[in-house]
């Protein structure tokens, strides 16, 4: 089967990404982590400061409500993803994947200061939360080009019998930012009090976006743009209307649905797991908030330690195998995991997350790869940004508040284990029918 778009052109071949030296390839994943890890330090430190958040925005409403409230909040950066993702993915494919991605990482870092400085509902009444839904809405329109625009960058810099691991190096960044954030809120948890924390002090993770955002668009001007752009701006192969482009034709159609079979496991399983959990363990499990996020940066650790791994075992036994692996995992492993988690004591919960980390980190590493070897060069970062930004949207940022919702509504707190496994199942029958692209030359 064509894997390649419908939209291709005839050029001589890219330079040789397995001729980079070491270096240079260091410098393109530090490069592209860099931005990766802001992006996602502000969803976890957001998500694990939820309750506090919805007491600071939404306090006259009942403790359910404003619980909700905050995570449909969180949910709407996600609605912008797509937005972002048509935005963001033609202009990387006009422009070039550097100077885009360079724009991305200061977007993000300014707005998640900005969340910052909000004054809360007190002090300025229903601004106060119509402020944080722009600036949520801010993050997600950049947040819809940055870990797809990263991926590409690292991919197309990368060796073809390496691709799959060190492009799943980035989600090495993706649970490196979210143990940051939950290590920096539990730490701001436990070294003020309640009434402090309420105030102020749920603001200072969210201002440590700006020294790191200065770092990362400093790496990012330093690095040179993918030989795979450069040889597509000299050979005057740039797609005008990539987005159009994109979307013509049945074949591009296609490749998007086998992109998106790639994308979803990690979908609901990623923000249940990273976002969702440190509320399910306080509010269901009545853990304290410090020992909540403690259990969760266990689990993130041990999942950094697992992507890589899954990563080199996506380019030693293809895309295809580990999708089927990753989608049996969760049917099997996710039922007895909530089991665990629901015994209400600390040792068998984190055996429980560990459980859950096993595939999701399989599903990590296993899915922006295959998803942006679907498309050619020139409209790569359009097709791949595009899909993954609506998956992301419609089932990763509500996976959250769907969450929350099934157990209100069916008072089981096992309903959030159902709906993950119910995800995954159209990936497992798509896996069948996928062509393999591991350790094959990315689509010209």
């Amino acid at each position: 089967m064509d894997t390649t778009s419908e939209i291709s052109v005839q050029s001589p071949p890219a330079p040789d990404a397995s001729k980079q030296d070491g270096s240079s390839l260091r410098r393109v994943i530090g490069s592209a982590t860099a931005g990766t890890f802001i992006e996602y330090y502000d969803f976890a430190i957001y998500g694990s400061m939820a309750p506090i958040i919805a007491k600071a925005f939404f306090p006259n409403a009942d403790p359910v409500v404003a619980l909700l409230s905050a995570f449909a909040v969180f949910a709407l950066a996600f609605v912008a993803r797509p937005l972002g993702g048509f935005v963001w993915g033609p202009v990387g494919d006009r422009i070039g994947r550097k100077r885009t991605l360079s724009a991305i990482i200061l977007l993000i870092s300014i707005a998640t200061v900005l969340i910052g400085l909000i004054p809360d509902y007190h002090a300025i009444g229903v601004a106060a939360p119509i402020l944080l839904v722009i600036l949520r809405l801010v993050q997600g329109l950049s947040a819809g080009g940055e870990i797809t625009g990263a991926a590409i960058f690292v991919a197309e810099h990368a060796p073809n019998r390496r691709r799959g691991f060190l492009v799943s190096l980035l989600q090495v960044a993706t649970t490196a930012a979210f143990v940051s954030g939950i290590f920096v809120a539990a730490a701001v948890a436990a070294l003020l009090s309640d009434d402090a924390m309420q105030a102020w002090g749920w603001r200072i993770p969210f201002l440590l976006a700006g020294p790191m955002g200065v770092v990362g668009l400093y790496i990012r001007l330093k690095v040179d743009e993918t030989p795979s752009f450069q040889s597509v701006k000299r050979d005057a192969a740039v797609v005008r209307t990539p987005l159009v482009a994109a979307l013509r034709g049945r074949t591009n159609f296609k490749e998007m649905g086998f992109a998106a079979a790639y994308y979803m496991p990690s979908m609901v399983s990623f923000y249940l797991l990273m976002t969702f959990m440190p509320t399910f363990l306080k509010k269901e499990m009545s853990f304290t908030v410090a020992t909540s996020l403690a259990i969760i940066a266990i689990a993130g650790s041990i999942q950094m330690i697992a992507v890589p791994t899954f990563g080199r075992l996506s380019d030693l036994i293809g895309r295809r195998a580990l999708l089927r692996l990753t989608a049996a995992g969760f049917i099997v492993l996710t039922y007895p995991a909530f089991v665990l988690l629901n015994s209400g004591h600390l040792g068998t919960a984190i055996v429980g997350l560990i459980l859950l980390v096993l595939p999701t980190a399989a599903a990590q590493a296993n899915n922006l790869t295959p998803g942006l070897e679907r498309f050619s060069t020139n409209i790569r970062f359009t097709g791949s940004a595009a899909t993954f930004g609506v998956l992301v949207a419609l089932f990763g940022g509500t996976a959250p508040y769907v969450s929350t919702f099934l157990i209100e509504v069916t008072g089981s707190p096992f309903a959030p284990g159902i709906y993950l496994i119910l995800t995954v199942v159209p990936s497992l029958i798509v896996s069948y029918f996928v062509s393999e692209t591991a350790n094959r030359p990315l689509p010209d």
